[in-house]
This record gives structure tokens, sequence and C-alpha cells, in this order.
């Protein structure tokens, strides 16, 4: 683990708050000026040397003002935030094509209006860091929700300076594109929604998909799981069938012990003492409940469901909160720290009102997650 040093290591916690909000790292990774000022995804990387990467969303760049964005109207599609452990300043990552372009774009595309990448999670082997992106594409909806998602494609980048290989950069093999309303026949299967270097502990990368089964107010859910290793991470893979591994991704079947919560859209796993972790927000529609499971193995049967944290009512009632997501490489005084996401079904507060698109930070106790102190 690494602790979040200088403010960070100031901090003091009551003995009896097992998840406080956090007073200050929002400060840091969202400053007014100078580097993504709001934005959702909130996915991050450690990358090993003391820096982490944080993988955003649709974000902007520009400058805040008594709460007001009054520059950087552009919306990037995806922004990457590097964040020294130390220093404790973030430097974001953007432009990739030129003036106004994401920090990812989907190779061909001049337009990000109507095709773009939105970020999965990612993770580093040795001197590499693979990132995973869903290509979307702009179609029939309501404003603010047109969007569809086509398949999820691998980015690998050289560190330190995370620059792009322009030839490794493909879809992942799961081959089974997934058209129409999601249904138990035709489920939506989205991998790259969390990935796990378990290389140390299984020799295996695992990639995980959240799968939409109904997707509404009332979402039901599943989660599959693939593993492979670095040398065929673009070519091959094999899938839980549910019993044991296949290289036939038709094959491929639901973690165990998770269908008494509708798993969001992005969410993750990781180790903690020993265990597995799986902590998502409940995907019903502004539940606001954060849980995590816990397991043997990457692949389950999860269990210990426990509610880590219930997300207090929004200055707004437009606001609500989605996708919440574990930063285990930030530890302090036995916490994890934990963001979810907060937006308005009122576009226009983005500008008015910054607060309505700033993630949200807590620091949850590491026994709580692990089930050990409810």
């Amino acid at each position: 683990m690494i602790v979040a040093a200088a403010a960070f290591a100031v901090l003091s916690f009551s003995s009896g708050a097992q998840a406080v909000p956090d007073t200050c790292f929002s400060s840091f990774l969202f400053p007014d000026s100078g580097s993504v000022v709001e934005g959702d995804g909130m996915y991050s990387v450690f990358l090993g040397d003391g820096r982490s990467i944080f993988l955003m969303g649709d974000s902007y760049i520009g400058t805040v003002s008594e709460g007001k964005r009054i520059s950087g109207d552009h919306m990037y599609r995806n922004t990457y935030i590097v964040y020294d452990h130390e220093r404790q300043r973030p430097v974001p990552l953007a432009g990739a094509c030129g003036p106004e372009t994401s920090a990812a774009v989907p190779e061909g595309v001049t337009d990000e209006s109507s095709r773009w990448f939105w970020p999965g999670h990612g993770f580093t082997v040795g001197d590499r860091l693979y990132v995973f992106q869903q290509l979307m594409y702009s179609g029939s909806g309501p404003q603010g929700w047109n969007f569809h998602y086509d398949r999820t494609y691998i980015l690998q980048y050289a560190l330190p300076d995370i620059s792009l290989d322009p030839v490794r950069q493909a879809p992942v093999p799961y081959d089974r594109l997934c058209t129409g309303e999601p249904s138990s026949e035709n489920p939506h299967v989205h991998f790259g929604a969390a990935a796990l270097n378990d290389i140390d502990s299984s020799g295996y990368l695992y990639i995980y998909a959240q799968v939409d089964i109904v997707n509404g107010f009332d979402p039901v859910t599943d989660v599959y799981i693939a593993r492979t290793v670095e040398e065929k991470l673009f070519s091959e893979w094999e899938y839980f069938d549910g019993e044991g591994w296949s290289v036939r991704s038709e094959d491929a079947a639901a973690m165990q012990g998770l269908s008494e919560v509708a798993v969001s859209s992005q969410f993750n796993v990781f180790r903690l003492d020993g265990k597995y972790v799986l902590l998502t927000q409940d995907k019903s529609w502004n539940s606001g409940k954060i849980y995590t499971f816990i397991s043997d193995t990457p692949c389950g049967p999860w269990s210990g469901k426990t509610l880590v944290y219930r997300i207090p009512d929004l200055a707004d009632s437009d606001w609500y909160t989605y996708n919440a997501m574990a930063h285990p490489q930030f530890e302090n005084d036995g916490r994890i720290l934990v963001s979810y996401n907060v937006n308005s079904n009122d576009f226009s507060d983005q500008k008015s009102d910054v607060e309505s698109y700033r993630p949200r930070f807590i620091w949850v106790d590491k026994k709580l997650i692990l089930g050990l102190s409810r």
C-alpha cells in the first residue's frame, strides 16, 4: 500500500467512524485551475513509481471562480490525471490528437461527438500501462442519454512517460457483440469494467465484465471474469464458466454471490489483507448504497455483502450519484480512499455550480471493507 503523504498524513479520524467524508483530497485532485476541474469516471491505477493515474470520462479543463466554471467549456470525452503522491500535484493529460481532443481518441475518429472512448479500468505490468477503453457512439435517445456501447479496446502505454504504442491498441478478444435491448438471451457484456494484475499471487491478469440483463431504474446485472497472461492480452483469454476456465467466450458465466446487488457499470476488484474485494455502488437509480463483497479467489464465489457507506442527500434534488470506486493505493490510518461520482439532471449546473459534477471522496475503514466490523 502507498500511504498518501504530506497533507493526508495529518488527517485524524474519530475512532468510532468507520467511513468518513474526505476534506482535502478532492481539492488537490480538482483544483480551480491548472488541471481537470470537473468530470466523472474516477478509475485509478497505481503506476508503481510514486504516481497514480486517474482515468476520467467526460471532463473539463479550465478555471473556476466562486464555484462557477468561468473558462473551459469544451467537454473532453476522456482525460487522464497523473497524481504525484509525494508532491500531491495533479497533471492533466489530454490533446492526444490535437487541441481539444481527448487523452485517448479512437483510431480514425475526427469528430468525438459521434464516436469516442470512455475509460474502463487498467493495470500496469512492469514498465507498461494497459488501459481498457469503451468505444461509444451517439444515437437515438434523449439529449445527454443518447450514447451507446460498441466494443472495448485495449491501449498500451510505455512508462514512465505514458506514451501510447500506436501498434498495441486493439479490440479485446471477447467477440460477442451485443445489439438491441439487454435481456437474459441478449446480455450486454462490458469487459474492462474492472481489471486486476494478480500475477504475483495467481500468475494471471484478470478482466471483469459488468453485464446488463435489465438496464433501467430497477436493473438486473451479472459479472463475468476472464483471465490471461500479458503475452496473450490482445489475442487469447480464458473465461470462467462457473466451474473452471474455457477458451470459448460463449462459455462465460456469471460469478456467484453477487445477485443481491445490481453491480454498477464501473466497479473494481482489489486485494486487501489476503482477500479479494469487489466494491460497487448499487446500480439502482440513485440508491447511494456502496457495498463490498469478499472472496478467497478472484472469481468468487463472493460473500459477506457489507454496506460500507450510504451517500447522504445532496445539495440539489436534481443531483444524483453513481459508480463508486476504491483507490486502495491511498491508505491512511487503516482506511482506504473511495470515490463516487456526482452529476445533475440539469446539465447547465455543471457550469454554474461545479460541485454538481465533481466526485466526492470518503475514507472507509479496512475492517468494514472486509466485513469484519459492521
